[in-house]
């Protein structure tokens, strides 16, 4: 159980390990050939992590730099830096941490939010609120643009913003629906340049449930 939300997606759980809020793929009912301990946590770990990934491709298209002579796709390099970075294996389980999904990762780099905040509000909204960074380097801009990403607990998707809001704006909202009330959401944060070209790293923001 994390926060409100019991149960699971899929063969997908969300639940807690050790204090950390991740995602846990049950292993496949064998009906005829029984596989291998190793094909069955290499089954499991391809699937947690491309099940889990699919829903921010938005995000990732917009934050994830990969070198133009690198060899491999884009994707490739996503789903192998989360598999090396996010994920370890627990009694032949893959388990994800959530804390350490990274929507973004920048070859040519702006700086982050400052003091970022997520909170949830009456009225089924969430607000990020930050600060002006205090020593801004010289590819920081006011205009910079902020992405805004978070993990439905309850539904297994991710959903990506967008925003249009500058770094200058200081806080954006989110307004959700009345059926997201008491959904469980795992929130992420980056910046990119308004010509598109520099981005920031993801920072993870933490959970906070949807308020009526």
């Amino acid at each position: 159980m994390i926060g409100n939300f019991r149960g699971r997606i899929d063969n997908v759980i969300l639940t807690e390990w050790r204090g950390i809020s991740v995602l846990k793929k049950e292993a496949s009912k064998l009906k005829k050939k029984k596989l291998s301990d190793e094909q069955i946590t290499n089954t499991n770990v391809f699937g947690t992590v491309s099940n889990f990934l699919r829903s921010a491709k938005r995000a990732f298209r917009i934050g994830y730099q990969v070198p133009r002579k690198a060899g491999f796709t884009p994707w490739n390099a996503i789903v192998s830096d989360h598999l090396k970075n996010a994920i370890t294996i627990h009694k032949g389980q893959a388990v994800f941490d959530l804390s350490k999904v990274q929507l973004s990762k920048p070859i040519h780099k702006t700086q982050q939010v400052w003091n970022p905040v997520i909170s949830a509000e009456s009225g089924y909204k969430v607000t990020l609120r930050w600060e002006l960074t205090p020593e801004p380097e010289k590819c920081t801009r006011m205009d910079d643009k902020v992405i805004l990403a978070c993990y439905d607990g309850n539904t297994g998707r991710f959903s990506t913003y967008y925003t249009g809001v500058s770094r200058s704006a200081l806080s954006y909202t989110v307004d959700f629906l009345d059926w997201h009330a008491g959904h469980d959401m795992y929130w992420y944060v980056f910046m990119v340049s308004d010509n598109g070209k520099l981005v920031s790293e993801t920072e993870y923001l933490g959970m906070v449930t949807v308020r009526p």
